[in-house]
């Protein structure tokens, strides 16, 4: 198997419409969820990111966009 590594790699989600806990927790649960979509068959590419704990850094950011708007 090929490995690819990206490095600092930043992942923008809607944190309070996806996932649940807190901030560490609703990481994980969204690696989880991106895990199962690249694992999805039978178009799903049979890979998976791997996040090690340690090099874990979030970063929270509220979004200027206002959908009601």
């Amino acid at each position: 198997m090929k490995v690819i590594t990206v490095h600092r790699l930043a992942l923008q989600f809607d944190a309070g419409q996806i996932t649940h806990g807190n901030n560490e927790q609703q990481d994980r649960e969204a690696v989880d969820l991106i895990n199962l979509t690249l694992q999805r068959e039978p178009f799903g590419l049979g890979a998976q990111l791997i996040v090690h704990p340690d090099e874990i850094e979030i970063e929270i950011e509220s979004s200027r966009f206002d959908p009601a708007a």
